[in-house]
């Protein structure tokens, strides 16, 4: 084996929805011009008060470990900050709102992708995955699943920051995932030892922003890190009771 990538391990590219452009910017050799790209744009609640920081940080450590979630970025916003998630483009293909009955089909087309996402979904204590995920299951040869929705992960996981995060220091948590018993345990072990390598200053840089973030402060950010790197070490027992006990 040369450890080269083969054609079978790229990651398809995900392209998002442009609503319309307006007007060109300057005269670069690239032909700039501001545009609008659509996305769903999410705010904290009543029942969800870390849900920005959440979604921010799933995101930012998802694309540490390889998962293909949707992008998403921080905008700014007269009553303070929104997250805005980008709107997938579905360009040749449709793609289908994924639901628990559809977990069979999707973990025999993409095994390798499920098998990802399903264990970094407990290691960030992701119990809403049914629902939050779209793949293509159409007779095409485009395959593309991506993970939506992490707003009710990590330190929106309780109905407060410390309840979130003493769930979070649970073995036991969460409770059932729609992937649960269908994975090959090969795939899941090998997603175990890639977070299992992220080292604690990467999870605390990924957790750590340097200031507030809605309703969570740096202490609740730093202990959050601490959280998941407790979860990490003890991922392969979490993934063993939960994914395939």
């Amino acid at each position: 084996m040369s450890g080269r990538s083969t054609v079978s391990d790229a990651k398809p590219l995900v392209t998002y929805t442009l609503s319309g452009v307006r007007k060109a910017v300057g005269h670069g050799a690239t032909e700039p011009e501001i545009g609008d790209v659509a996305a769903i744009i999410k705010q904290d609640g009543r029942e969800s008060r870390a849900q920005i920081y959440s979604e921010y940080v799933a995101g930012k450590l998802a694309s540490m470990v390889g998962i293909t979630v949707a992008a998403g970025v921080l905008v700014a916003h007269a009553a303070g900050l929104r997250y805005a998630s980008l709107k997938v483009a579905e360009v040749g293909f449709t793609l289908t709102d994924i639901e628990a009955e559809h977990a069979d089909a999707v973990v025999a087309r993409y095994p390798v992708e499920a098998a990802n996402l399903a264990v970094f979904d407990v290691w960030i204590g992701n119990s809403d995955r049914s629902g939050n995920l779209r793949a293509n299951l159409q007779e095409s040869t485009d395959n593309l699943m991506i993970g939506l929705d992490h707003g009710g992960s990590l330190l929106s996981v309780g109905d407060s920051i410390d309840a979130a995060l003493q769930r979070l220091r649970r073995e036991d948590f969460p409770r059932g995932h729609m992937f649960a018993k269908r994975l090959d345990r090969r795939l899941a072990d090998a997603m175990v030892t890639r977070i299992m390598r992220v080292s604690d200053e990467a999870v605390q840089d990924a957790c750590v922003l340097g200031e507030t973030l809605g309703s969570v402060i740096l202490p609740d950010q730093a202990d959050l890190a601490d959280a998941l790197i407790w979860r990490r070490d003890e991922l392969p027992g979490i993934v063993d009771r939960l994914l395939f006990g």
